[in-house]
């Protein structure tokens, strides 16, 4: 855990950056809309300055925690959620955060806005329950050499969170829909970076970075996400009524969805679709 930290500790302060080098005036220019999604979202948003090292802009009712003290957060930046998580899914979001950093530092300026990352973990409200939550992150400004600068946080509840699994997570390119680092069975290259990728919309590597599901589940969800009925789907793949329903039974399963309907939305937000 030390050794985690400490690399992500060296990420975060990889960049150089000069005050002179940031436009100041886009935090207010994107503070009211920040505000809005706040207000009338289900998920809980947050601004994270690169330059400071802290939150500039935090939901100002954390809606999943029961308890959040939002000024200590201000304070204290992420390590006062990491510590409300176990150990196991502080070492994941350790490395996923770290991991996606260096790859994005490698990319070229114009291109380290075009990825998202999305991941879930385990986190303890005050009361003790643990819910699982999924994060995205994008990176929403640079400074003016290309510093990744403010990277947006949006968190949502996941169903069925508290489960012993382990975390999933994603790194997908907003405009040609591949996946990136978290592949299985990829070897690890330039410092702990694989650099392949796949698409993720068909390939069936891509499917175990996501919810553990296979290529055909994946079909049969997507499926599911235009609105086509289980005999539909069964016509359109060839294969029978009742396969089709285990498989939609097995995608509620993995992704702790209660109906069709979140896991659509889990895999959506997650990257799968």
């Amino acid at each position: 855990m030390q050794r985690l930290f400490a690399e992500y500790q060296r990420t975060l302060q990889a960049q150089r950056f000069r005050a002179g080098d940031l436009d100041l005036g886009r935090l207010d220019y994107h503070l009211p809309l920040l505000e809005r999604l706040d207000a009338v979202e289900d998920s809980s948003v947050a601004l994270y300055d690169l330059y400071q090292r802290k939150y500039v802009f935090l939901t100002s009712s954390f809606k999943f925690l029961l308890g959040y003290d939002r000024e200590e957060a201000l304070g204290q930046g992420p390590e006062y959620f990491y510590r409300r998580m176990p150990e196991d899914d502080l070492e994941t979001v350790l490395d996923t955060v770290s991991r996606t950093l260096r790859f994005l530092y490698l990319q070229s300026p114009e291109e380290r806005r075009d990825y998202k990352l999305g991941f879930d973990f385990r986190i303890r409200r005050a009361d003790g329950r643990l819910i699982r939550l999924l994060q995205q992150v994008v990176v929403l400004e640079l400074d003016a050499r290309g510093n990744i600068w403010q990277v947006l946080i949006v968190n949502d509840l996941l169903p069925g969170g508290s489960q012993e699994e382990p975390s999933r997570r994603s790194l997908r390119h907003l405009r040609n829909g591949k996946s990136y680092l978290f592949l299985p069975g990829e070897a690890e290259e330039r410092g702990g970076i694989s650099t392949a990728a796949v698409d993720g919309r068909t390939g069936a590597e891509a499917a175990p970075a996501g919810a553990g599901l296979t290529k055909r589940e994946i079909e049969v969800l997507g499926l599911v996400a235009v609105g086509l009925a289980s005999r539909e789907i069964a016509d359109r793949l060839f294969i029978s009524q009742a396969t089709v329903n285990n498989h939609r039974q097995r995608i509620l399963s993995k992704t702790g969805a209660r109906n069709s309907s979140e896991a659509v939305r889990y895999a959506t937000r997650l990257g799968i679709l």
